[in-house]
This record gives C-alpha cells, sequence and structure tokens, in this order.
C-alpha cells in the first residue's frame, strides 16, 4: 500500500518526484528479491506472478525517470 502511495503521490503533488522513481527501483529489487527466494526454496512454478510484479515495476520505472 505504501509502494502505491509513494509512485502516485510525489508527481500528483509535485513535492519531491525523485521519491516515484525511488519507490519504482525499491519494488523492482523486492521482486527480484521475491524470485530469487522462490528458486532457492525449490519454488520455481509460483514465480509467474513476480515476473509480472517486476515487469509493471520497470514500467513504472521508467516512467517515473521520465518526470524526474
Amino acid at each position: 500500500m505504501l509502494a502505491a502511495i509513494g509512485l502516485i503521490l510525489p508527481p500528483l503533488t509535485g513535492t519531491a518526484p525523485w521519491l516515484a522513481l525511488a519507490a519504482a527501483i525499491g519494488l523492482v529489487l523486492v521482486q527480484i528479491g521475491g524470485i530469487i527466494l522462490h528458486v532457492s526454496r525449490g519454488e520455481a512454478k509460483v514465480i509467474g506472478l513476480n515476473i509480472m510484479l517486476v515487469l509493471a515495476a520497470g514500467v513504472a520505472v521508467w516512467l517515473a525517470s521520465a518526470w524526474v
């Protein structure tokens, strides 16, 4: 929930738009960590959602970098 607020609120308010970029990069790192954890535990079948979230967060990084 806080990550979504971090992605949306800074560009809307115009204050510290670099925070949206930081939030998006943080989301990418969290999902990469989730993929690594699943693979290390032998749960490679369930990383589909993580991959989709990495892609969505990557798009958010790209969009947030356009605002900075």
